[in-house]
């Protein structure tokens, strides 16, 4: 059987209308602008808050300035026409006060029966009273009925946002679980753990009626809906929805990851790897589902003006080197040459022309994990923090990520969810940054894994709690670190240093002949070897040196029990624990000592070589990718992120003279098509250290190349 639609390469452009938008709609211009940019599908609105066509269900809210238009009509038909499909965008995270008059009951409440209200005007459903769910099936019904609509995007499905007293949820929580809704107490608390697994639950029935709705009208009609990523911490707790269990709902997946640092409240610019991020843990979590970037003008701060060209360009090709399809979210008028601030239009043009032209090469591929990354979802949900400096897990992700990325090592994700021993299949290092709440089940698998010959570098207060929080007694892999916690900590923000105790390959490249101390920061755990791992020790705690007055600058002993980075042999396997913040210190600090100690912790711990060895500076972003079914077909890409000193980027300095070494497997023959880079790349095979391998030389690297491999 063929693929859906959905199912195939999605390089897709949103335009989010304001209600004037209607008039005098040109679908034949919009489909212009779209065949232009090798678009091959459009999101538009369709209804919730304001209704873009004739709609006459009991709360319809018709777009004041429709007059005679039926844009839905005149879009589909065109759009269909050229081959191009076409997405609605429905909304139904609330109504205004007029339309919230005439059915209350429909909608959610607070404590003391008045309405939840969001963004100072909208009053808000939940999961489970009337608006959001017979009204909104109603709706879906009606609108594919009349139009020949390709599939339904629900916009900010997570509307249900900490707890809701309407009268429905009062019942069902009380006959479900013979308990009332807490209430003046924090959402976060204990008090409301069960109610808000019980609100999760309604969240995927939601979803599930949704789905069922939209899927009536035949298995070709797709639906997805707005789900926030890996490390939108909080938006998960309050909403009860999170891309591990929606995943199941939707027919592709998407995540939100603007440029302008929407994800990282404070931070005017997300680092520039967000987007591949984004997308390499979508992979993850499904390799089966086509994965999509949704970026756009300046996330929802500055919709009118155009986003910095050069870092859209190269946030794009960081999605693409990881396989990603693409959702331009442009946030007003009918199409990007057609809005307020024209100065973006087609800058989609070359990312969507490579994507098209390599869809046979790119299609099923999946960043190669050489490395894995464990992601705790429990980990996340207990320490996580949208706000950075609060942030107690993804910071500690992001610093790996950097220390990879900037060191050509392939890597992926190995999420908690469905975690088996095959999920470690081929992983050569597997790291546990600050995975604080693991199950027994996840710490057997692990054990599992060192034991049988792989590597293992983790961090911190990995494996100290049970998945429910529980703090265990000690480590729950403590003899696989080699340490136990004497649970003591201390806090090394400042003026706090690491005595280096023996010569290691941890500490290799970074001059360490040549001192006694490395850098610490953060907070340390205190912790002593077991007996016998006594010699593990490679460097320890020094307890603070205050730095003023300068003559006091010292202390008489620096030597502790107490190491920050340990190394221990588990059965075959080779581990390095840091009971300090190193990885996290990679993403927060930056200081060599950290990266250099990290970064060898990886390589030393590897069961085999890396499958991929780069010659190029750190800020070329090089990922191989292989396709899930058919290993043999592979893909190397070269992002040159390399600017000024200053974010945004204004421009791209080339870099020269570039060389990747692939691994292949013996005996195979060797097809390589350039895909991006014509005349400046150059591969052949090569015989290293008894290795057949590919090396593909870049002469001149502008923004990005790309090359696939075949072994045949």
């Amino acid at each position: 059987m063929g693929k859906y639609w959905y199912q195939k390469q999605l390089r897709m452009l949103q335009t989010v209308f304001r209600e004037p938008d209607i008039m005098h709609y040109d679908a034949v211009s919009v489909v212009d602008y779209l065949k232009k940019t090798s678009t091959n599908c459009i999101i538009v609105n369709a209804g919730g808050i304001v209704d873009f066509f004739e709609n006459d269900t009991e709360l319809g809210q018709k777009n004041p300035f429709m007059t005679t238009e039926d844009m839905l009509r005149d879009l589909t038909g065109e759009c269909h026409d050229n081959g191009i499909r076409v997405m609605v965008r429905v909304d139904f995270r609330g109504v205004d006060k007029a339309r919230y008059e005439q059915k209350p009951d429909w909608f959610a409440q607070e404590p003391d029966g008045s309405a939840k209200m969001g963004w100072n005007k909208i009053h808000r459903p939940c999961y489970n009273a009337y608006y959001s769910n017979e009204h909104a099936v109603e709706f879906i019904h009606r609108m594919m009925e009349r139009y020949d609509i390709d599939g339904v995007w629900e916009n900010c499905v997570g509307f249900g946002d900490g707890p809701c007293y309407c009268q429905k949820c009062r019942t069902m929580f009380r006959e479900e679980t013979g308990k009332e809704i807490p209430e003046g107490v924090s959402y976060a608390s204990e008090e409301f753990a069960e109610y808000r697994a019980w609100k999760a639950r309604c969240a995927d029935a939601h979803l599930q009626r949704m789905r069922d709705a939209v899927k009536s009208h035949g298995e070709d009609k797709a639906y997805c809906a707005e789900i926030f990523g890996m490390f939108h911490a909080s938006n998960a707790l309050q909403t009860g929805i999170d891309l591990y269990n929606a995943k199941e709902y939707f027919d592709f997946l998407v995540s939100p990851a603007f440029q302008d640092g929407s994800a990282n409240p404070g931070r005017k610019w997300d680092t520039l790897t967000y987007a591949a991020s984004a997308m390499r843990f979508l992979k993850a979590i499904d390799k089966n589902r086509q994965s999509v970037l949704l970026y756009g003008n300046n996330g929802t701060k500055w919709r009118y003006v155009k986003a910095p060209s050069v870092e859209t360009k190269i946030w794009m090709w960081e999605a693409a080197s990881v396989g990603a399809g693409f959702w331009n979210c442009m946030f007003n008028g009918q199409h990007p040459g057609q809005t307020l601030d024209r100065r973006n239009q087609g800058i989609e043009t070359e990312v969507y022309q490579y994507l098209k032209d390599n869809e046979v090469f790119l299609d099923g591929q999946c960043p190669k994990a050489d490395v894995g990354i464990f992601y705790s979802k429990f980990s996340r949900d207990a320490l996580g923090n949208d706000v950075e400096e609060k942030d107690q897990y993804g910071v500690f992700i992001k610093g790996v990520e950097r220390a990879l990325v900037e060191s050509h090592i392939p890597y992926g994700f190995i999420p908690d969810q469905d975690f088996t021993r095959e999920s470690l299949r081929g992983i050569q290092t597997l790291v546990l940054p600050n995975a604080a709440y693991m199950s027994d089940e996840q710490i057997e698998i692990i054990r599992a894994y060192v034991r049988d010959g792989g590597g293992l570098v983790a961090s911190f207060e990995s494996s100290l709690y049970d998945e429910k929080g529980r703090r265990r007694t000690d480590f729950g892999l403590g003899d696989v670190f080699g340490v136990s916690f004497t649970g003591m900590r201390k806090d090394t923000s400042f003026d706090c240093y690491q005595l280096i105790r023996k010569n290691h390959p941890v500490l290799e490249d970074m001059g360490a002949e040549e001192t006694t101390v490395l850098m610490n920061e953060g907070c340390t755990l205190l912790c002593k070897p077991i007996k016998g791992k006594e010699d593990g020790m490679v460097c320890s705690y020094v307890p603070m040196i205050y730095n003023q007055p300068p003559e006091y600058a010292w202390i008489p002993e620096m030597h502790t029990e107490f190491p920050t980075i340990m190394e221990n042999t588990y059965g075959k396997g080779k581990v390095i624990y840091f009971a300090n913040q190193t990885d996290k210190l990679v993403f927060t600090n930056g200081h060599e000592d950290f990266w250099h100690t990290f970064i060898n912790a990886v390589t030393w711990t590897k069961k085999e070589e890396f499958s991929l060895r780069v010659k190029a500076p750190t800020s070329v972003h090089v990922v191989l990718m292989e396709n899930k079914d058919h290993p043999e077909q592979k893909v190397i890409s070269f992002v040159n992120t390399t600017g000024g000193w200053s974010r945004p980027l204004r421009s791209i300095c080339p870099v020269y003279d570039i060389e990747a070494l692939v691994t292949l497997k013996e005996g195979g023959k060797l097809e390589t098509t350039i895909m991006k880079g014509e005349g400046a790349i150059a591969v052949e095979e090569v015989k290293q250290n008894g290795k057949a391998m590919a090396r593909i030389m870049v002469r001149e690297l502008k923004d990005f190349a790309a090359v696939s491999i075949r072994e045949g």
